[in-house]
């Protein structure tokens, strides 16, 4: 009890310190634009760029373009996620296979997404399936080498303990060796997601919209095209705090119930 009670105090003042920095950020902003050190077309005040979101949020175009992207990095994510998984089986399950996996991660895991943009072009077009394979590639990599990482660093002692209880197969795998990779696996989803996130906007402001419709780096894209600059920021405030949403609700979420619950981290 007293040390769940220490651990939402800790959370809290977490909380607190965030939302202190952030506040603090925007004021400073919203100070050092005032000054008019910087043209005004080009560093907008905060206010105005609030007041510029909640425009394009009432009129709903902004709304609409962060459920296109949402839809397609979740296509693009999930893609990734059964991809890195079938892999990691294989690669787990015959040495070849794995040395074979680390091969091709050293070669493709440093190469950008947006880097072969002109090849999907070529193969797909310029629809949302484009997009799609762009954030599938983007994503998989860093999958791929947390999850195969993590299951390899499982300690075999643990393994022969669970064998040794009668588990074998998927009991095995379910009871040791995923909670054992589980903190490999969190971070490649992490980052996997941010990934997504990044391959999404950059092959939209590449390319435009897909098919007459297009998510916020098209959104991004064609108010910096008209000098509406609030409205870009704007668009990037909405990434932001999609970020933020789904680190504190979904990914802390989910570290707290089980590897800190574990006792996995120092936290």
């Amino acid at each position: 009890m007293v040390k769940e009670t220490r651990h939402l105090k800790k959370e809290k003042n977490k909380t607190l310190n965030q939302a202190l920095f952030i506040v603090g950020a925007l004021i400073g902003w919203e100070l050092l634009a005032r000054t008019g050190w910087f043209p005004p077309l080009l560093f907008p005040k905060m206010s105005e760029v609030f007041t510029q979101l909640i425009a394009e949020i009432v009129n709903g175009e902004i709304l609409r373009r962060l459920a296109f992207s949402l839809y397609i990095i979740l296509w693009g994510l999930g893609l990734a996620v059964l991809t890195s998984a079938v892999v990691t089986t294989v690669a787990m399950l015959s040495p070849l296979v794995s040395a074979w996996v680390q091969a091709l991660m050293a070669i493709m895991h440093p190469l950008p997404g947006i880097a072969i943009l002109p090849i999907i072009i070529l193969w797909l077009g310029t629809g949302s399936r484009s997009i799609v394979a762009v954030i599938w590639f983007s994503s998989i990599w860093p999958l791929i080498a947390n999850l195969h990482t993590g299951l390899r660093s499982v300690p075999t002692t643990q393994i022969e303990v669970g064998r040794n209880l009668g588990l074998k197969g998927i009991a095995l795998v379910r009871s040791i060796l995923i909670p054992g990779a589980f903190p490999y696996i969190l971070t490649g989803l992490r980052v996997g997601w941010a990934r997504a996130w990044q391959a999404s906007v950059a092959a939209e402001m590449v390319f435009g919209a897909s098919g007459g419709e297009g998510g916020l780096g098209w959104f991004i894209y064609k108010k910096r095209f008209f000098m509406e600059i609030p409205s870009v920021f704007g668009g990037m405030v909405i990434i932001i705090l999609i970020g933020l949403l789904v680190e504190r609700l979904c990914f802390e979420g989910v570290e707290v119930r089980t590897v800190r619950r574990w006792g996995m981290t120092s936290e």
